[in-house]
């Protein structure tokens, strides 16, 4: 167990976190985290990563993503209206 100081910053309070337990959690620098409390505890989570969908359709074009995925599911014969003849 670590111990820290609360100190001020701005007009808010902070603790710095000590390396070990960084890297323990693996948080770095930079990185948002969720802070709540729980029965006058104070709980600290990594939040769960957010992609953008460019960020997630990112390397590859339009075509090249639906001929990858065309026949990624099967979806059974068509039955009653839908069927139609081609």
């Amino acid at each position: 167990m670590s111990r820290a100081v609360v100190g001020r910053w701005g007009k808010s309070l902070a603790v710095r976190i000590p390396g070990e337990i960084a890297d323990a959690a693996g948080i770095v620098e930079g990185e948002r985290v969720e802070i709540e409390t729980h029965d006058a505890e104070i709980v600290i989570r990594r939040t769960a990563p957010r992609f953008a969908l460019e960020e997630l359709f990112r390397g590859k074009t339009p075509e090249e993503w639906r001929a990858l995925y065309a026949n990624a599911y099967d979806w059974g014969p068509d039955v009653g209206r839908e069927a139609v003849e081609e």
